[in-house]
């Protein structure tokens, strides 16, 4: 007698299958603590849909600080235009406190050009060191960083602090707090701010994630000190991208909650550990109101995150303050122009939400629809979509592929069937060949309809 592939189950077998679909069904108590879990996780969607996050822009510094190539004044003035575009209304025009400050760099050029074309710097920022005290502690000397603010006419300043030991020893502190009171007087004092009220300064703890592992009541004293100061935000940034999203969530909550609700906190990580986006909406979700960040991922060692990438999160979570905010319909085409300016090439294809694959279907099931949950449709930034073709594309895809490269082909499933079938015995035999590529996706073609 021949084996079936058959089962028959015995009357056990079925009164077990019974008592598991019974025992399966969620009991009053599991589905009210469960019911909690998604209340939370339904409330911080609501949070992030509701948020109206302040962004200041760094597309025309962040990139500069890791391209091979540098950033010419053309460049400057393109990505000053395309940041405007969008729609950033805060811009960080340049940065002043580098080594080396008196040669001139294009920072300064592009300022005087500005200034000469007597251009609208509303809304714009310069950043600069703190100035220091003399030997007697009598005369404050502005930094040359500070005095290239005043010059260049830059209505907003942000100063960049270095709080580690390394930087302030334990018995300078004091000293270190006078200098930053004197620093932030002298802006008050010299700088025109916009529409010629008074300038806002923002304080940015460039080293902010480091001195908080070293000593988190030395960040805690600086904090409480400028919640008296005359300021309006509080920058951080992980610098190196070490930090885990908890880590920053904690960080976030402590600075936030020493902070008087008139002056703002905003962040900025770098993608060191690969948690960059992880740690900006922990940050926002406990207190930050918003990033200072480049619109493209650019920027330091292997990137950072970018602002692109948190607009176009919060748009899926669907906040509509955003959505009328920005031109999210030129997100994807400004991001492209952006990088080719700051790198000489395209964006890379992986990057994701802007890459040029981001939204180039290699399977049916991967395609993101407007109408499911957290799917953001490519029409909603600007994407133009597509199709791949690799070893795991179905029948749509290689169909909707091939149109793409032979416009008005004819491809029927019997055969796509027998293109996935020649695709399979290619690897069998130890054939590599990029199908994607669009003569040998026809090539590919020509065999699955050739007769044998």
């Amino acid at each position: 007698m021949q084996p079936s592939d058959k089962s028959v189950l015995t009357p056990e077998e079925r009164l077990q299958i019974s008592f598991l679909l019974k025992v399966s069904v969620l009991t009053p108590e599991e589905r009210l603590k469960l019911s909690s879990l998604l209340k939370a996780m339904e409330s911080k969607e609501q949070a992030l849909r509701n948020l109206d996050p302040m962004v200041l822009d760094l597309s025309i510094r962040e990139p500069a600080v890791g391209s091979p190539i540098g950033h010419v004044l053309e460049n400057k003035l393109a990505l000053l235009s395309l940041a405007r575009k969008f729609g950033f209304k805060e811009i960080l025009l340049a940065t002043f406190n580098v080594s080396m400050p008196e040669i001139e760099q294009v920072d300064d050029a592009f300022c005087k050009l500005l200034n000469e074309r007597k251009e609208d710097l509303t809304g714009t920022f310069g950043f600069a060191s703190p100035g220091k005290f003399s030997a007697d502690q009598k005369v404050f000397n502005a930094d040359i960083s500070m005095e290239k603010l005043k010059k260049y006419k830059i209505p907003n300043a942000i100063f960049d602090l270095d709080i580690t030991k390394a930087y302030v020893r334990v018995e300078d502190r004091d000293n270190y707090l006078r200098e930053l009171a004197a620093t932030i007087k002298w802006t008050h004092e010299n700088i025109r701010g916009d529409n010629g009220g008074a300038p806002r300064v923002y304080i940015n703890y460039q080293d902010g994630v480091d001195a908080f592992f070293e000593d988190w009541e030395w960040v805690a004293r600086v904090t409480k000190f400028l919640a008296t100061q005359p300021i309006a935000a509080i920058l951080y940034e992980d610098g190196k991208g070490t930090a885990l999203p908890f880590q920053i969530a904690t960080l976030t909550a402590m600075i936030k909650g020493l902070m008087p609700p008139n002056i703002k906190l905003l962040v900025h990580m770098h993608a060191g550990n690969g948690m960059e986006n992880a740690s900006i909406m922990e940050a926002l979700l406990n207190g930050a109101d918003g990033i200072w960040a480049g619109f493209t991922r650019e920027a330091a060692t292997n990137g950072h995150a970018p602002s692109s990438e948190l607009l176009a999160n919060l748009r899926r979570l669907g906040n509509q303050i955003v959505e009328k905010k920005y031109a999210f319909k030129q997100m994807v085409p400004i991001a492209h122009e952006m990088t080719k300016i700051n790198t000489g090439e395209q964006t890379q294809p992986d990057v994701p939400i802007i890459g040029r694959n981001a939204y180039r279907t290699i399977h049916t099931f991967f395609m993101q629809d407007k109408n499911q949950k957290m799917d953001l449709a490519p029409e909603a930034i600007g994407a133009k979509p597509g199709w791949r073709i690799t070893m795991s594309s179905d029948n749509a895809v290689l169909r909707n592929r091939l149109n793409e490269v032979r416009p008005g082909t004819e491809l029927d499933d019997a055969t796509a069937n027998r293109m996935r079938a020649l695709l399979r015995s290619d690897l069998m035999a130890g054939k590599r060949i990029a199908y994607d590529e669009p003569n040998n996706l026809i090539d590919l073609y020509v065999r699955a309809t050739t007769k044998p």
